[in-house]
């Protein structure tokens, strides 16, 4: 079972936007770079052929994209919470938060939290503004922290 901890939640998030910005930033630059290739070279049809294919690519990657950044929204709104729930737990708990971990990247009803060598299950409000944590025992002993 893997836990994530704190700094692991607030890395991933920064990685997954800069990918995001990434991909959307070199696509655009391939296709400016066609469509001035196409301006200077107007007789030339392969500009204007090539011009047509990289805006029907960017048309394609725009849409997968904005399911993909409806769920990553989705997501991010989820990890956000995740965030400061570690942290009160941490505070509740009187440990380092680098000592909580969890093995969810959402705040769900459910999951486990690792606060020093101690698992707890948590049971979250319907309106998760409150949570009890339950002591529990691991099983499987093989635990990965990130």
């Amino acid at each position: 079972m893997t836990f994530y901890t704190l700094d692991y939640l607030k890395a991933q998030h920064q990685v997954d936007q800069a990918v995001l910005y990434g991909v959307g930033v070199v696509a655009l630059l391939i296709l400016t770079l066609t469509l001035l290739a196409y301006a200077k070279n107007r007789l030339k049809t392969k500009y204007r052929d090539l011009s047509i294919i990289m805006v029907l690519i960017m048309l394609y990657l725009f849409g997968l994209n904005y399911n993909s950044f409806e769920q990553h929204k989705s997501q991010t709104l989820s990890s956000s919470q995740i965030q400061p729930f570690l942290r009160s737990v941490a505070k509740e708990t009187r440990v380092p938060s680098a000592k909580v971990a969890v093995n969810s990247r959402t705040l769900a009803d459910g999951i486990i939290v690792k606060v020093a060598d101690k698992y707890y299950r948590v049971s979250l409000s319907p309106d998760r503004s409150s949570y009890n944590l339950e002591r529990t025992h691991m099983i499987d002993q093989n635990i990965k922290v990130q």
